[in-house]
């Protein structure tokens, strides 16, 4: 009789520590709902929430995400490829790929030496600033291909 009583107080203890566990890692989180501590994060579906102060406790406050930045393609064919790329980073675009549309797989070291022959994405789309941009080229005394 005396195992019994044991293992009774060890499954009650248990169960007691388990009921004192928080019901928010189960429930639904909205904005403005009592949370702490102040600067816990909690991430529910695609929407990240932060614990924020309020008055004397805090409130859960869904953080907005980072707007992606955006710019309208120009058209840069036929431009010196120097000038064509100071254009581009003009508009927060850096990420280029430059490329010897010969196929002679030639490096443009002296990118003032080169023009633009075609370009992707195309002139007047909008896209992100995460874009790669392509840009082939050929030395300005050569005719595009």
């Amino acid at each position: 009789m005396a195992s019994y009583s044991k293992i009774t107080i060890a499954a009650t203890v248990l169960l007691l520590s388990l009921s004192s566990l928080h019901p928010a890692a189960a429930a639904t989180v909205k904005a403005g709902d009592k949370c702490s501590p102040v600067g816990a994060t909690f991430k529910q579906g695609s929407t990240n929430f932060k614990c924020v102060k309020k008055g004397t406790g805090g409130v859960w406050k869904a953080e907005k995400k980072a707007a992606v930045e955006t710019f309208v393609m120009p058209k840069v064919t036929g431009m010196n490829l120097q000038l064509a790329q100071d254009l581009l980073q003009s508009k927060g675009s850096y990420l280029m790929d430059q490329e010897d549309a010969s196929g002679l797989d030639r490096w443009q070291i002296n990118d003032s030496a080169w023009k633009v022959c075609s370009q992707s994405p195309s002139a007047g789309k909008k896209v992100p600033t995460s874009t790669m941009v392509v840009l082939k080229n050929v030395k300005l005394t050569e005719s595009c291909p």
